[in-house]
Parts: C-alpha cells; structure tokens; sequence
C-alpha cells in the first residue's frame, strides 16, 4: 500500500526534479552573446534600477534574458520550428520550406515605399549628367516557383516591378530581371537554398543581361576559375530554426585571364578605412555568415580597381546583393565606387560629379527597395 501510495507522488517528483535540474543548469552553464544558428545577437542581463523597474522595463528586459539564455536553447527553438511544420503551419516563422531544401522568405509587401523611391530614384536620373542604368532584382520565391510548397502567399514580383519601373521616367535606363530570371531557373541554381541572396551564377546572369543595355562585352562564362566553398548557411535558415535543413556551397568566381595583382578593394566607413587585393575576403569564411566574402559585406563606400580592365568609372548604389555581381562588373569598369545609402549619408550626385563618373548603377532587391528609406540622399 505504501509503495503505491508512493507511486502516485512519483510524477511530481519527476516533475520537481526537472525544475529543478533545469534551474541548475541555468545558472551553472556559461552564457553566449551570440547564437551562430540564428545569427542574432542574444540579451544582455537588464540594467537592476529604481527607474527601469518602476517602468517595467527591467522585467520585459529580464524576459528576454530568461528565453535568450535557457538551457538547450537550439533544441527548443527547433522542436517549435518543426512543430510548426508538421501542424501544418509551414511559415509560421516568415519562412517556407519548399522542395529540395529550399526556404522561401515570404513574399514582398509594399507598404507605399516603392512608388517613393520610384520618384527619388526619377528626380536623380532627371538631374544626372551622366546615364543612370537601374534593376531590381526579384525575390527566390517569385523566381523557383516549382520549388515552393503547396500553400504559400502569392509572389507578385513581377506586378510590384512592372509599376515600379513605369514611375522611373525617361532617364533611367531599366533592365527587367523577373522574366530572364524566372527563364533561367530551370536551367541553374540562381539563388541560394538557405539565404534569400543569389548565388555567383544568379549574380553572373545579371551581369550579362546588364551588359546588353550599359555598352560592355560580357566576360564569357568559361573564362572563369569556379572555387566551391562549403557549408554555408544563410539568413533564411537562421530565422527557419530548421536545423536539419542541409547548407549551401558558395563559388568564388575568378578570371583565369585577370592578373593576380590587378585588383585593389578600398574600404571605408567613416574615418575607418582598410585595403585587400582581392574581391574575396576569405578571413569571413571563418565566420558564422560568410556571404561578406564577397566585397566583405557592408560597409558605407567600397572602390574597386582593376587596372586589367579596359576603362571606365561606374558609381553603384546597392545593397547586398551587389556584392557578388561588382566582382564581375569590375571586368568592364577600372574602378567601381559601391555607395551603401544606409551608412553613406551624403549626394551621390555630388558623388558621381566629384568622382568623375561615367555612369551610374542602381541595383537593389526587391525586398530592400521596398522597405528602404534613404534613397532621398541620391541628390
């Protein structure tokens, strides 16, 4: 009688002994600054004052600490990413798991940024004195639609571009990617599996479609080295917790024909500035995110030279997703100016003027185009 009297406490037992287990082990494992899974930075201990906690602010900061710092965290972050999926609630975490390994940012939303920056994007090229060349580039999703899952939101890519290009004027010379693209996905990997950037072959594509409106004779595929750097995980799979997800290979693309001492890379954020030799950074290979191989990464202005090439200057404004296709620019144009309007806070007409450009680029995503709000400092 007694041993099943027993018994019947042995679940709280159980469950005590867990809590407390837990508690322990909170308090005795080391705490992370950051997670490499989710490539985020985790919470700091919240400042303990009179103020912060009359506020409330101590305790929905403490909150935070308690969730970023639980024991075992990527385990639970990714048994509720999976549990999502098998319930039936594929992109619950902004996400889609589509077919063979691809994960799908949801679609792009425009809240009225677009025809903003359609209008700053017409006054800068109704002003320009040089030609001023712009593509967007379209998102994964809109592009491999043969991979995304069976329930997704609808990819209006190509509708959200088409507007956007009919508000640019007369001045702007605009290249469509979304149909090229969309073309070109069946034939090559254009975008990454775990990242919403496009891989060297994407980036490659828009290079040679560039060409047919800004005047340059592509460098021919074939003419390039192909590097394959291995195990890559990208934004999309950090913010999927699908751990399971199998990474990526990148390629660093090099011209066979280029001399080795050609290039020159400057960097410089504000009154912070370092020098390379080459388009790839591989010291980032080390890193959690490697994409800032390329260019490494962002930075408020980056001049690339290559005395190799045959001339010319280009002023691009980007974001991101430059960073792999001014490598392959860099063959046509001697020096390129990368201007990164979230960081470089001054005239790209004065820019250009100053630096005696021949033209200009503009590029960006279609997803940053229509969040971003600093194209106002074209002009």
């Amino acid at each position: 009688m007694k041993i099943k009297k027993a018994l019947g406490y042995l679940p709280a037992f159980i469950f005590c002994g867990f809590i407390f287990t837990f508690m322990a082990l909170y308090f005795a494992l080391p705490k992370a600054d950051f997670s490499p899974q989710e490539k985020k930075k985790l919470a700091d201990f919240p400042e303990l004052t009179v103020q912060t906690v009359m506020d409330g602010k101590f305790q929905k900061e403490l909150d935070t600490y308690m969730s970023d710092h639980v024991p075992l965290r990527n385990f639970y972050v990714g048994l509720s990413a999976d549990y999502e999926l098998v319930s039936g609630r594929n992109g619950e975490k902004g996400i889609y798991l589509g077919k063979d390994g691809y994960l799908f940012p949801k679609p792009t939303k425009d809240g009225g940024q677009l025809g903003k920056n359609a209008g700053f994007i017409r006054e800068f090229g109704d002003s320009s004195p040089v030609p001023v060349y712009m593509t967007v580039i379209p998102s994964s999703g809109s592009v491999n639609t043969d991979k995304l899952p069976f329930n997704h939101e609808s990819y209006n890519d190509k509708a959200l571009t088409d507007s956007f290009a009919s508000q640019l004027g007369d001045n702007i010379i605009y290249t469509d990617m979304t149909v090229p693209f969309s073309e070109k996905a069946k034939q090559r990997q254009l975008y990454y599996k775990t990242d919403h950037h496009w891989t060297s072959g994407g980036a490659y594509e828009c290079y040679r479609l560039l060409g047919e409106k800004m005047g340059y004779d592509p460098v021919a595929e074939e003419d390039f080295d192909k590097e394959t750097v291995s195990g890559f995980y990208g934004t999309s799979y950090a913010k999927s917790a699908l751990w399971w997800v199998a990474p990526d290979s990148m390629e660093l693309w090099k011209n066979r024909n280029q001399p080795a001492d050609s290039v020159t890379v400057e960097i410089s954020d504000g009154d912070d500035s370092k020098t390379g030799d080459s388009y790839f950074f591989r010291k980032q290979l080390e890193n959690d995110d490697k994409y800032p191989v390329y260019l490494d990464g962002n930075h408020s202005l980056v001049r690339v030279k290559n005395k190799a090439a045959k001339g010319g200057k280009l002023v691009v404004v980007k974001d991101s997703y430059a960073h792999t296709i001014v490598p392959f620019l860099s063959q046509n144009y001697s020096e390129i100016i990368m201007a990164d309007l979230r960081y470089y806070k001054k005239d790209i007409s004065l820019l250009a003027e100053q630096e005696g450009a021949d033209a200009v680029l503009i590029l960006y995503s279609l997803d940053n185009l229509a969040n971003d709000t600093n194209l106002a400092y074209l002009f």
